[in-house]
């Protein structure tokens, strides 16, 4: 097959009506991921991307050409979706070797070309069988084969391990990973797993609603996130609304329900005396089973030390790499924490009393989304 190697550039792109229009580019070698909330959505923005429905707004370009206006079989962008099947009718070989035939490839060179698809996927002994012989990873291989064997400079796939069971699943994020990496593929991939987007994407475009928010590294999104929905939606942040008493060199004091207070960065457009949403990672909280009762006592923080909230812990479960714990604080809002298994004191169970505690830079305050201009 001829070789893959070019450069996909998306600028201020508008797949639907009413959303914010978004723009990011793609090597050759690299993944990036659309992860989002809702497949729906997801499905919409790759057959935009890949020319099989019309764009609002924006520009696609590949290699340098702008392909926005062509259709899909000139496009220069695959398309690979549960939504378009292997023909059932046709053997695994036939179904590669149609797109070829469509496109007029000439019958010994479009021969060729499907002997490499297979060869590529991992197809061996597969050549002969229907659709309906095949189980879930090879049906994808063969899908994967189809859109490959015409050698696209862009590949687009739409949520391509929804189907698999958790062990195909692993397996198969790593053999496209290391198939984009070993063939300089340059592919968009749509998905509703973080865990496809953090293993395969070198950037990931997180997507709410119709809405892609922010597009950024793996340690932007999880460091840096642009909103509270972003926070919670890809960093599984603890969210908590209160109002802020005071900024003071990007360090938000907020009041919470039931007369706590707690500390966090300020993010843009966050004033004083305004409802704020407080964002804090499970990982980033530091929980303290007292020995006694009485040790609850003096939660105010001193000497910049952070304030000590309590608690109460609801539920704790062994996740095998760590413990999460569900705990009420005492104005009735929970919190989901995470700590290490060697953390865990012994003994400790629902019902026992805690005390929270992050500090100012491990959380972010983030204007509250009805005040948002």
């Amino acid at each position: 097959m001829p070789p893959f190697s070019s450069r996909l550039v998306v600028r201020n792109f508008t797949a639907l009506a009413g959303t914010r229009p978004f723009s990011f580019g793609v090597g050759a070698g690299e993944c990036h991921a659309l992860l989002g909330t809702r497949g729906e959505y997801l499905s919409i923005m790759a057959d935009a991307l890949a020319g099989h429905r019309p764009a609002l707004d924006g520009n696609v370009v590949v290699g340098g050409i702008d392909v926005t206006d062509r259709p899909p079989l000139t496009r220069m962008c695959g398309l690979w979706s549960a939504r378009d099947p292997l023909f059932a009718h046709m053997t695994v070989f036939a179904n590669l070797l149609f797109p070829l035939r469509v496109r007029g490839i000439a019958r010994a060179e479009a021969t060729d070309r499907a002997r490499q698809a297979v060869a590529l996927l991992g197809l061996e002994g597969l050549e002969e069988l229907r659709p309906a012989m095949l189980d879930e990873e090879q049906a994808l291989r063969v899908g994967l084969a189809r859109v490959m064997v015409t050698a696209p400079p862009v590949i687009v796939l739409d949520d391509p391990f929804a189907a698999l069971p958790p062990d195909r699943r692993r397996s198969m994020r790593g053999f496209l990973g290391r198939l984009v990496r070993a063939r300089d593929l340059c592919v968009v991939m749509t998905t509703c797993d973080r865990d496809d987007a953090l293993v395969m994407a070198e950037r990931i475009g997180f997507v709410h609603g119709p809405d892609l928010l922010q597009t950024g590294t793996a340690a932007d999104l999880f460091d840096r996130p642009s909103c509270d929905r972003v926070a919670t939606g890809f960093a599984d942040a603890n969210a908590l609304t209160g109002r802020v008493e005071q900024i003071e060199e990007d360090v938000a004091v907020i009041h919470l329900p039931g007369g706590l207070t707690v500390q966090a960065m300020a993010a843009p457009g966050l004033v004083e005396d305004s409802l704020c949403t407080v964002c804090v990672r499970p990982d980033r909280i530091a929980t303290l089973f007292p020995a006694r009762p009485g040790a609850m006592g003096g939660i105010a923080g001193e000497d910049g030390e952070p304030a000590m909230l309590p608690a109460v812990l609801v539920d704790m479960r062994h996740m095998g790499t760590y413990i999460r714990m569900r705990l009420r604080l005492s104005n009735g809002d929970e919190m989901l924490v995470r700590r290490p298994p060697l953390q865990i004191v012994c003994g400790v169970e629902p019902g026992r009393p805690a005390l929270l505690a992050w500090q100012a830079g491990q959380a972010i305050a983030f204007p509250f989304r009805h005040e948002m201009r």
